[in-house]
């Protein structure tokens, strides 16, 4: 699969699973309609966990190497602030000969999963 195709198979996969976590309210029909009310919190954000930053990567990545074979490995590492932007930060390895992990790079996943890109200290 092509760098475009995986990107816009991320893309897809992050929709659905932001689409997903959207549950309608529930609706009580005894309950009298209720006027509006003003909204004074700042807006809400959506965001994903770093479980769910994970499964971004392997969508965009996959979960084997496709010309090695070899099995890819995501391990979250906490969260970094490249500017201005707070991104979950994963270690990219593979496993090599089924025997031990080689590492590759560091990916970083923004926590609304829109944005992903190598590390740039990678």
């Amino acid at each position: 699969m092509n760098t475009h195709n995986r990107l816009l198979a991320a893309a897809l996969a992050m929709a659905l699973l932001l689409a997903g976590c959207r549950q309608p309210p529930a609706e009580n029909p005894e309950e009298e309609p209720q006027p509006p009310q003003e909204e004074t919190s700042a807006p809400s954000h959506t965001s994903i966990t770093p479980e769910e930053g994970v499964l971004v990567l392997e969508s965009l990545l996959g979960t084997e190497d496709e010309a090695t074979g070899n099995l890819m490995s995501y391990g979250y590492e906490g969260t970094v602030t490249v500017d201005g932007t707070e991104y979950y930060n994963y270690r990219v390895s593979w496993l090599v000969d089924g025997s031990h992990l080689s590492y590759l790079t560091n990916y970083l996943v923004s926590l609304d999963g829109l944005t992903i890109t190598e590390s740039p200290s990678s």
